[in-house]
């Protein structure tokens, strides 16, 4: 083999991995409780850190990565957890933001001083004490392997 068929064969082997993009991307493993005895669509919001995470940070300037939409019948009602594999999320920071639509409307119902009247949940499960939680608290760093992520939802209780 003479010193050109080499190098027409080094350029045709190594022309694929020039030209396509290494694209990182991670596999996530959604845990959701606290949809007991509850039916209705589960409304998830995949968000991606766009730069620093900062105090200044608000939930508008994330970038949207991925929404789906989950059924929960009567089947995963009476199951503790519901697991979602999510697959193709970028590597970085992400924040998870979801509801169950109890009544299947596209819409998180709220009451008149916005309290939202539907199950709630953010990644991390951070207290919703003081309203809807920052990116802050709820963004964590997806990583290339082991990603699983526990989300309880939470509803506002009636007072008597």
């Amino acid at each position: 083999m003479n010193k050109l068929n080499i190098v027409g064969l080094l350029v045709g082997f190594l022309y694929p991995l020039l030209v396509v993009p290494i694209v990182f991307s991670a596999t996530l493993t959604l845990q959701i409780q606290g949809h007991e005895n509850k039916s209705g669509q589960l409304n998830i919001a995949i968000s991606k850190v766009k730069g620093l995470l900062t105090d200044e940070v608000q939930w508008d300037d994330l970038e949207s990565v991925r929404k789906l939409l989950q059924d929960i019948g009567p089947e995963h009602a009476q199951q503790a957890t519901v697991q979602l594999i999510i697959e193709d999320l970028p590597i970085g920071l992400i924040c998870i933001r979801l509801y169950l639509d109890l009544n299947n409307n596209q819409l998180l119902e709220r009451s008149s001083i916005g309290i939202p009247l539907e199950p709630v949940g953010f990644s991390n499960n951070p207290s919703l004490f003081r309203g809807e939680p920052t990116p802050q608290d709820s963004c964590f760093l997806l990583q290339e392997t082991a990603n699983v992520q526990m989300v309880k939802l939470k509803q506002h209780k009636k007072r008597k």
